[in-house]
């Protein structure tokens, strides 16, 4: 037990150091399907270390990231309006990842405590919290309808599986994914990156037959993107940012703000603001 404790020790400092530095930055964004320009950059984290995984409080007036606290990652939203930022966790024994908002307005998040359990849970914005999906390892997640998610979950390889949070049941639906799922805008699907082959693609699929259709080749070397509210996507290459919805088309490139390459990204629900992860 004092070997798999130490090796479960060893990789978690290892995984730290190996978080990149990264900075949230909130731009405005402009344009329907055919045409975006983003203005106005504001870095949100401000903040050393890794500050990542951007998403949009419904309302759109605050966005909720994993922001480094003490040597570890907690759940930090951020005022668009006052510029304040408050902590929604203290998390001791681990850190959060991935914090995303749930129907009943509550937020899961991934924790990874000090041990080296990995697990999904729901917190509150009082300080409750407890194990959403207590037997898999999961890495990312989407709400996909209901109390259903679409799950990375850890392996060789990474599968897509399709889980009730109320019954337990889990389905695995899907091998070899990236670490990119959403909620297809308008529309009961929900997209994930297939890495099978040396191109990757971006797909749906319809939760209820598990239909999977081809939507597009995902940018070479990059698989983080997000839905805009009119059914396009955007996703960054290097310092450039793209939009599709029938092609690619780079419609900003941020070295315009002397800032650097593009990892995650996150678009609120009325479609002003873009979160973009930029790597220092």
């Amino acid at each position: 037990m004092k070997l798999i404790n130490s090796i479960a020790l060893l990789l978690i400092s290892l995984l730290t150091l190996a978080q990149p530095n990264t900075e949230v930055y909130l731009f405005d964004l402009e344009g329907d399907t055919a045409n975006f320009s983003i203005s106005n950059p504001i870095n949100v984290s401000n903040n050393d270390g890794y500050d990542n995984q951007p998403t949009f409080w419904p309302d759109g007036k605050s966005v909720l990231y994993a922001r480094t606290v003490n040597g570890q990652t907690e759940i930090a939203r951020y005022f668009i309006e006052t510029k304040e930022t408050k902590l929604i966790t203290n998390t001791k024994q681990g850190s959060e990842y991935s914090p995303t908002m749930m129907p009943d307005r509550r937020i899961s998040s991934i924790r990874l405590d000090t041990t080296g359990l990995q697990l999904l849970y729901t917190y509150d914005l009082v300080g409750n919290t407890e194990v959403l999906v207590p037997e898999l390892v999961i890495g990312y997640h989407t709400w996909i309808g209901g109390w259903k998610i679409g799950a990375f979950v850890l392996g060789d390889p990474a599968t897509l599986q399709i889980i009730d949070t109320k019954t337990g049941e889990a389905e695995m639906v899907y091998k070899n994914i990236g670490r990119s799922l959403h909620k297809v805008p308008n529309h009961d699907w929900f997209s994930f990156v297939d890495k099978s082959k040396d191109v990757w693609a971006v797909k749906a699929m319809d939760p209820g037959d598990k239909t999977v259709i081809y939507l597009t080749n995902t940018l070479d070397g990059s698989e983080d993107y997000c839905w805009t509210p009119q059914g396009s996507m955007i996703m960054g290459q290097g310092t450039k940012l793209f939009h599709w919805e029938r092609n690619w088309a780079e419609f900003a490139d941020l070295e315009d703000y002397n800032l650097g390459t593009v990892s995650r990204l996150a678009v609120s629900r009325d479609g002003t603001k873009l979160a973009v992860v930029v790597n220092n």
